[in-house]
């Protein structure tokens, strides 16, 4: 399998460009782990989260972006969760059943998913709105989140 540099050149100097990543097509969750571990100030999540997420939305075959499993054998003990939350809530809301990877990872406490602080207000007010499976995974976001690459997605999140 082609590396990311392979694929899009090396990363620029902050981090994966997100108007780059329409050049690997659509994105699985396979392909999350390279592109979530490349550094990047904004945090190293959140562009590839994203653009799987609009690709999702737009797909047409669901099942088929998360039926291989990701594999990651890094230090982070949050990259498959959190992909594993998204890819659990967005299937959950489109009625795709689970890939049998999925219930399979869960983080060792509770993180925000692109980095605020859980303990703060911003994290207490996700966790009353997320999406249960964010209490599963022990990873939350706003579930607005969902809405990337939908027409709902510029309206006010409140």
């Amino acid at each position: 399998m082609p590396t990311i540099d392979d694929l899009l050149g090396p990363p620029p100097a902050e981090g994966v460009d997100p108007l780059q990543l329409w050049r690997l097509g659509t994105l699985t969750a396979v392909m999350l782990p390279p592109l979530m571990t490349v550094p990047d100030p904004r945090g190293p999540y959140r562009a590839p989260m994203l653009q799987f997420i609009a690709d999702w939305n737009r797909a047409e075959d669901r099942a088929a972006l998360i039926a291989e499993a990701p594999v990651y054998e890094g230090d982070d003990p949050v990259l498959l969760p959190a992909i594993a939350v998204v890819v659990h809530a967005l299937a959950d809301r489109a009625g795709v059943p689970l890939a049998d990877w999925v219930l399979d990872h869960r983080a060792s406490e509770d993180v925000m998913l692109f980095g605020w602080k859980f303990a703060g207000e911003y994290g207490r007010s996700v966790q009353r709105r997320a999406h249960p499976a964010c209490a599963y995974h022990r990873v939350w976001f706003h579930p607005r989140t969902l809405d990337k690459g939908t027409s709902d997605w510029w309206l006010p999140w409140d």
